[in-house]
């Protein structure tokens, strides 16, 4: 394992202040005119309930359309880690990949496998581990891999293309443990975009109203392979005057 990397600094602790933020949820109101007015409701159910049940979306403006149509049989979404601080930061990364429209319903609902083989592979392999951010990362998906392999779960798919080759890219089982660890570093980075090595560029739109291509499902400028890390700052500071 590796020490946790210091992306939350401030009066809270880490965990704490994931804690008071899942004491609440927004509500989003889109009014005729297209304006959106956010009310923030102070209800713990996204923290201390371990079992997500959609029908308590329903209740939420923004979800009730995408619960009227959801037609999957699956109605809750369970997290059982061993370390409840764990749990905690797995239910973080679904209420915000949930309330900022990353994830749908029928993502989160209707497709719990990966979340629960994530689960069986963290409670057997590291049962004592006390955070997802102090993995090593690389290491312990390489373990996830064979175990899921050894478990007959196929880890590979082909991706067929109309223009291209086919490619072979990981299952979405395979590749949810570097997802949810990968969402919860950013998530809980609070720094400036731009001093990040990896700039999301819908978190550029929202803040700083820069342009891109919505259709488009590569988000990311990512600065991480350059190793230089002079020439990594320098990178940025040309492409963040370019913006």
């Amino acid at each position: 394992m590796k020490q946790k990397q210091q992306t939350n600094i401030g009066e809270l602790g880490f965990h704490e202040r994931l804690q008071q933020e899942l004491s609440t949820y927004p509500v989003k109101t889109i009014h005729k005119d297209g304006s959106v007015t956010i009310e923030q409701v102070n209800n713990p159910y996204f923290l201390i309930n371990d079992k997500w049940n959609i029908n308590f979306l329903r209740e939420i403006k923004q979800f009730k359309e995408q619960v009227a149509t959801y037609k999957y049989s699956s109605k809750n979404v369970t997290f059982r880690f061993l370390n409840p601080k764990v749990n905690l930061e797995v239910k973080y990364v679904y209420y915000q990949r949930l309330f900022n429209d990353y994830w749908t319903i029928n993502s989160i609902f209707g497709a719990h496998s990966p979340l629960k083989r994530m689960t069986e592979f963290l409670n057997q392999k590291y049962p004592t581990l006390t955070s997802l951010l102090d993995l090593e990362i690389d290491k312990v998906e390489r373990e996830y891999l064979f175990w899921l392999n050894e478990m007959g779960i196929n880890t590979q798919v082909i991706n067929k293309r109309i223009l291209y080759k086919d490619i072979t890219i990981k299952s979405k089982i395979a590749s949810f443990l570097r997802l949810v660890f990968t969402t919860l570093l950013q998530i809980t980075d609070i720094r400036e975009e731009w001093e990040k090595d990896r700039w999301d560029i819908r978190v550029l739109h929202d803040k700083y109203g820069i342009d891109y291509n919505k259709s488009n499902t590569r988000y990311y400028i990512d600065f991480t392979k350059v190793e230089q890390m002079k020439i990594r700052q320098q990178i940025k500071s040309i492409s963040s005057n370019g913006y």
